[in-house]
């Protein structure tokens, strides 16, 4: 479900204003066809003409009674609301919306990143940034149409953004529930991954936005997401797939689909809930990220580059390292018949530093033997001899 009809909203609570044309043409129809319409069908056009709201229910019979298109009462509704005592809603609300665009997929990325969909079917955004906050509000407009909303800039220093609950309404055809996310545990709607490369990548970027971060410490892209689980941390931590967060697990998918591989991994576990961390190290990867998605938060991208620069060699894949660093033993060995930390580091065009993590790795799982040690310990210029097993 990607286009939101009025067909696809339940009709339970739901007001609609239409235009005074469509009142018009409807009443012409009814006299020309001489229908005669029972008193509470009379009193419900009655109270349209007066520019008054009408159910969505009584729409939606109408229409398949006067056998009049509902694309029709689409195309005239200039407000449609939850509340029916007053016009808090959205006016000229253009009808099927549809969330397969830049608007409508970041619209959806900041509900479930920042975002929320509380129980009572009202969405919040949260951020500290103006700009995020700005962007967010201006692809609410464009997607839905001319949608009420309060801005509030709260105690914390951060702004929050309100809007109406029929939005809310809205965004739940799609999947999102209502509620805590840590609790929920809703994946990523469906249609997300079926749309291009360019959508996918705005996603990911407003995902990323609110929830991702760049760490210089270890070089890597971040985003952290917290669930209840009531399993061990032992069982957790053996099936991530299956208690790893649906949100997590489809933004490494999305990832992945623009060149970005990633991992996700179990972090803190505390009262039944527990903090896991999807992660992307590597230049190759942080590279391709900076290339194909970015940030719109210039810090952030700022730390990316720092993240990307600080690199001085290239990068093997972490889950493959100890085969890597196997193959340049091998390639080592046939060159100088045996293998020392300053040959290793050279054959790998790696650090001095790395190169012995490898031979220790190495050491640790018997595929390579010491044949010589240095005669002196304090002899900094002789290096331990191996060769493989």
């Amino acid at each position: 479900m990607v286009k939101i009809s009025l067909n696809k909203i339940p009709s339970g609570n739901i007001y609609l204003k239409l235009d005074k044309k469509l009142i018009d043409s409807i009443f012409n129809i009814i006299n020309k066809s001489n229908t005669i319409l029972p008193e509470s069908i009379k009193s419900q056009l009655y109270r349209m003409n007066l520019g008054k709201k009408t159910s969505l229910s009584f729409i939606k019979n109408f229409s398949l009674n006067m056998d009049i298109p509902l694309e029709e009462f689409e195309k005239n509704t200039i407000l449609i609301t939850s509340i029916k005592s007053t016009n808090v809603g959205i006016k000229e609300p253009k009808i099927p919306i549809d969330f397969a665009t830049k608007e409508g997929v970041r619209f959806i990325a900041s509900v479930m990143g920042d975002g929320e969909l509380n129980k009572q079917l009202n969405i919040r955004y949260n951020n500290q940034s103006r700009k995020l906050i700005d962007i967010i509000l201006n692809s609410a407009k464009k997607i839905f149409g001319d949608i009420d909303f309060k801005l509030y800039y709260r105690k914390d220093k951060t702004y929050q953004l309100h809007f109406p609950k029929i939005a809310g309404i809205i965004v739940s055809l799609l999947g999102i529930k209502p509620g805590y996310k840590s609790k929920n545990n809703y994946g990523i709607p469906s249609f997300i991954f079926q749309l291009d490369n360019k959508l996918k990548a705005v996603f990911i970027r407003q995902f990323f936005n609110d929830e991702g971060n760049v760490r210089l410490k270890d070089r890597r892209l971040q985003i952290k997401q917290t669930i209840e689980c009531k399993a061990s941390k032992k069982e957790a931590k053996s099936n991530i797939m299956k208690y790893a967060p649906k949100s997590l697990l489809g933004i490494q998918k999305l990832l992945l689909d623009l060149g970005v591989d990633s991992k996700i991994s179990l972090g803190m576990y505390r009262n039944g809930k527990i903090d896991w961390e999807l992660s992307a190290y590597r230049i190759e990867n942080l590279s391709k990220f900076k290339e194909n998605i970015g940030f719109d938060l210039e810090y952030k991208n700022k730390l990316l580059g720092q993240a990307i620069k600080s690199y001085k060699f290239p990068s093997a894949a972490r889950n493959g390292r100890i085969d890597f660093a196997l193959r340049c033993c091998k390639k080592a060995q046939e060159n100088y018949g045996f293998i020392t930390k300053e040959i290793l580091a050279k054959t790998s065009n790696r650090s001095l530093k790395t190169a012995t993590y490898y031979l220790v790795d190495l050491k640790k799982r018997k595929l390579i033997k010491c044949i010589e040690k240095p005669k002196k310990r304090d002899e900094k210029s002789l290096s331990h001899r191996y060769i493989i097993s």
